[in-house]
């Protein structure tokens, strides 16, 4: 495999160059499982986008294990993304003007970034992005990876299957599932584009054999269970970052229970109980996307890809290097709810007073804010934290982390950083109108955690104090404030009443 600079500029890159900075841009050519790419050249960055790392999904492999990339003639222009997998509605913030703003079952591509000059081999990171495995794409420009590719890092971001595509069984598809491909297979496509960057991001000049694992919320959530439990991905990626991690202490459904969710969708669209799979891969895809609408589709205990239980699974702690951690404003997906005692029912009366006694001893008094936090807490930062002390005690490093920051445009507006308010500082990709100096320190900050572990194992924060390695008997965690510090947030005791009763 290689990669060339072109001489020639294709046409249709330089155009898309042209709409992203105002100017065109050379080419430059990589040799990959499937054929050959043109990608960008811009300012010391080339980005390949829409490479294809699997088979369309659609005819007899909807529902399938990931198959090997049907090759291609010529050199493929990778100016652009690929289309977004279907899902109810487009992501916000993908262009109008890209194949990303298309969505159908023919998604399954990736993205790379990497430095033009290179003298070794680099660190890779690949993210996995949120959605509650239901929504999302890898092309929201929010993870452009050029600032990842300026540090020296070879960054990977992808579409994998989601809903109803990417998670689902049903009597007639386990009856053929012979090769034990299961029913997740949203995650079979994240280790397929992880045997791809195994197989191919050598001829981007990354290192196949130095690749840390990051994502956020539902991504988190999967970056977690690629790094405790799955044999499929073991020895494809030595590090793991997760952000927001969800779902963590969730019960997840049964192959029974999942076959049945099937067959009620199945019944939706006017099919018998006992339709064929030939008869489900027919089906429209936007009227089985409609159908599905009312069900919730997530990772399955399937007895094949996932084998127990996720809290017996992730009991185990990760099996390499982890980061994790959460916002202060997690709870923000919970929306408008006012009823705390709703929240978590399995929660006993005296623990629920004393978690919210805290709350408004600490100065949270609004109904809605503690519900919001009481979901934050049960549903992710006591999560975390039990990872991280599960992950320290099978002898692996743990990270715990806390961002508590609000971009200065948004101060006035939020209380407390939002799901999902860390990625444009992990990315660097907040627009530069918008940030102050304040915020810019910030990004500088965490952005170079991430990248310091990607390259190390070790989070170096650029302007903070040293990030220890997670100890359960101290509670310090590296808090992205104003002024980055690894401090103890007092917040055990609350933490470990909800760990009580919640963690299964």
């Amino acid at each position: 495999m290689r990669v060339a600079t072109a001489a020639v500029s294709i046409a249709s890159v330089a155009s898309v160059a042209s709409a992203v900075r105002g100017e065109a841009a050379a080419t430059a050519i990589a040799d990959v499982t499937g054929g050959e790419l043109a990608g960008v050249v811009d300012h010391g960055v080339v980005a390949y986008k829409g490479i294809p790392y699997a088979a369309a999904p659609i005819g007899n492999l909807r529902w399938h294990a990931p198959a090997p990339v049907i090759p291609w003639s010529g050199v493929r222009n990778a100016a652009d993304y690929g289309a977004t997998c279907l899902q109810a509605e487009l992501p916000r913030f993908v262009s109008a003007s890209s194949r990303a703003a298309t969505m159908n079952e023919d998604c399954l591509t990736l993205n790379v970034w990497t430095p033009v000059t290179r003298s070794a081999k680099l660190p890779v990171m690949v993210w996995l992005h949120g959605g509650g495995n239901r929504s999302g794409s890898g092309s929201v420009p929010f993870y452009d990876g050029t600032s990842f590719a300026e540090d020296g890092i070879v960054l990977v971001t992808l579409n994998y299957r989601l809903g109803i595509f990417g998670f689902f069984a049903h009597p007639a598809l386990t009856a053929v599932a012979a090769g034990g491909e299961g029913a997740n297979f949203g995650l079979l496509d994240q280790i397929a584009a992880l045997r791809w960057v195994r197989a191919n991001i050598a001829a981007f000049g990354g290192d196949p054999h130095d690749v840390t694992l990051f994502g956020e919320s539902a991504g988190g959530e999967d970056t977690v269970t690629l790094a405790s439990s799955s044999a499929a991905a073991e020895g494809l990626f030595r590090r793991a970052i997760a952000e927001s991690a969800s779902d963590l202490w969730a019960r997840w459904p049964t192959l029974a229970e999942a076959e049945a969710q099937g067959t009620r969708v199945a019944s939706a669209l006017g099919l018998r109980s006992d339709a064929t799979l030939a008869r489900l891969r027919a089906v429209d895809a936007d009227a089985l996307e409609r159908a599905g609408a009312a069900e919730r589709f997530g990772p399955i205990v399937d007895g094949r890809l996932i084998a127990v239980a996720p809290q017996t699974m992730l009991a185990r702690g990760s099996r390499v290097p982890i980061v994790i951690g959460t916002n202060d404003g997690d709870g923000s997906i919970l929306g408008d709810l006012s009823d705390p005692k709703s929240i978590f029912p399995a929660l006993p009366p005296d623990d629920f007073a004393f978690v919210t006694g805290a709350y408004r001893q600490s100065g949270v008094t609004d109904e809605t804010e503690i519900a919001r936090t009481l979901f934050r807490d049960g549903a992710f930062a006591a999560p975390a934290r039990w990872f991280a002390a599960r992950t320290v005690r099978a002898g692996v490093p743990a990270y715990l982390y806390r961002f508590d920051y609000i971009a200065s445009i948004l101060a006035s507006r939020r209380s407390a950083a939002t799901h999902g308010s860390e990625v444009p500082f992990v990315f660097n990709t907040f627009p530069a109108p918008w940030f102050s100096a304040a915020d810019r320190s910030v990004e500088a900050s965490m952005h170079g955690c991430w990248v310091a572990f990607a390259r190390t194992g070790t989070p170096v924060c650029p302007g903070a104090a040293t990030w220890p390695p997670y100890d359960p008997g101290t509670g310090r965690e590296m808090i992205f404030d104003a002024h980055p510090s690894a401090r103890d947030l007092g917040d055990g005791p609350v933490l470990d009443a909800l760990q009580k009763h919640l963690s299964g």
